[in-house]
């Protein structure tokens, strides 16, 4: 939201000051493009007109409305109290629904979306319309005609819409403070696990020496504001460059992994150029593994077949994350040219002692072989979760029961000792 438009906004905000509690209501109306198609544009422009006209009625004369974009408006309601947004949102989703408008296939009803925030003093409006607009996001995310509330909301819990979390991370980058640690991944196929592949995952260096996991909202705070490229440039370059620094060590691995984020997958010009990166590489091929979340694929089928099929040509393998955290169609594993099928955790952390998450981990492994896909679990904490997956027939485990993500250093030397140890077994 930027613009005079915007700038005149905040200026009308900022002199509106409730006397009461009061919520920011943000609302998108959906496939508004449709209406244009299936009416006319003269029809779409007269739903937006009463859109506009009864979210002014709606607001009453104490509350303030307002057209962000084509299809996005915003209302601020003042109330007896905070509670009472939960209701106003309903009953506003209720008068909004019940417009109508007529095209070549027919009368339809409006669908929207809502986001809403409590008003909370000190007013700082930039944040909170960016809040609000994050929460209708989370709620166009759920379906038609859904209430999301951004302090119920986990996907960012950070202040300032996740800013903070943005100004958090360009602070570690810019400090060289950002790093990529291997998590060994475990053949299981023979009764002895061994090291096989790795996966590469960001590691932050919040206190001297010591790396951790980035803070709770940080990657989903990146994504909130289209700033996953930078953090996905810096982690395709860093395991790009450890890769030609260690070509004789990925010569005793099956491969190396590397997470993509959803919006960087479906992004043109990064995969573009992460593309021409790979190329110029000259990557052994087989090597090198991409892993792309469920929910990105299945939603962006088309688009995933496409550059699933693009690197392939470079030699890369695809590895589908989180299986069965999203639609979880069976279906898909037949139309998406994946190499690989990743178990979500959510169902091996039950394994060992629920009959139910077993027949859906053997279900969704016996559909990745007859689909020619490896599989691998994910989480494996314990040696009974162990033994079942390797009674069902898995081909690759990570988890604690293994290793934790360890320097790269701690890596090299895991994996030659088990070289040696491999090759004496051999020589008995």
């Amino acid at each position: 939201m930027k613009g005079s438009g915007y700038t005149k906004l905040l200026e009308t905000l900022n002199r509106w000051q409730p006397d009461t509690a009061a919520a920011l209501f943000y609302v998108n109306l959906c496939h508004l493009r449709s209406v244009n198609r299936l009416a006319t544009p003269a029809v779409a422009d007269r739903l937006v007109a009463d859109v506009g006209k009864r979210l002014q009625k709606w607001a009453g004369p104490d509350g303030l409305s307002a057209r962000l974009w084509s299809d996005e408006f915003i209302a601020i309601k003042t109330m007896d109290h905070a509670q009472q947004s939960a209701d106003e949102a309903k009953s506003l989703r209720d008068a909004l629904t019940e417009l109508r408008y007529t095209g070549s296939h027919g009368a339809s009803q409006l669908a929207v979306s809502i986001g809403v925030v409590p008003l909370r003093m000190p007013l700082d409006w930039p944040a909170t319309l960016g809040q609000a607009e994050e929460a209708c996001e989370n709620a166009k995310m759920r379906g038609l005609n859904q209430i999301s509330f951004h302090s119920s909301m986990t996907r960012v819990s950070r202040p300032h819409g996740g800013s903070d979390a943005v100004t958090e991370f360009r602070r570690y980058l810019d400090h060289h403070q950002l790093s990529l640690q291997p998590q060994p991944i475990m053949d299981i196929r023979a009764r002895e696990p061994r090291i096989a592949k790795a996966e590469f995952l960001l590691r932050i260096e919040r206190e001297p020496g010591v790396w951790s996991p980035p803070p709770p909202g940080m990657i989903e705070a990146l994504e909130v504001h289209g700033l996953s490229t930078e953090l996905d440039s810096f982690s395709a370059q860093h395991l790009l460059a450890w890769i030609d620094e260690h070509r004789s060590l990925l010569d005793r691995l099956d491969g190396v992994s590397l997470n993509l984020s959803a919006p960087s997958f479906i992004d043109g010009l990064f995969m573009g150029k992460f593309f021409d990166e790979v190329r110029h590489a000259r990557l052994p091929r087989n090597k090198l593994c991409i892993e792309i979340t469920e929910t990105a694929a299945i939603k962006h089928l088309n688009v995933a077949a496409e550059v699933i099929l693009d690197f392939k040509t470079l030699g890369c393998r695809f590895s589908l994350d989180d299986f069965g955290s999203g639609l979880c169609s069976f279906g898909y594993l037949h139309s998406l040219p994946v190499d690989e099928v990743k178990i979500d955790g959510t169902f091996i952390r039950e394994l060992a002692h629920s009959s139910v998450s077993e027949k859906i981990v053997r279900a969704i492994y016996q559909v990745a072989r007859a689909t020619g896909k490896t599989t691998v679990a994910e989480f494996v904490d314990d040696p009974r979760k162990l033994a079942v997956l390797q009674e069902i027939g898995f081909d690759y485990a990570q988890g604690w029961l293994f290793y934790p993500s360890i320097p790269s250093e701690r890596l090299i030397e895991l994996v030659m000792v088990d070289r040696r140890a491999s090759r004496a077994m051999v020589a008995d």
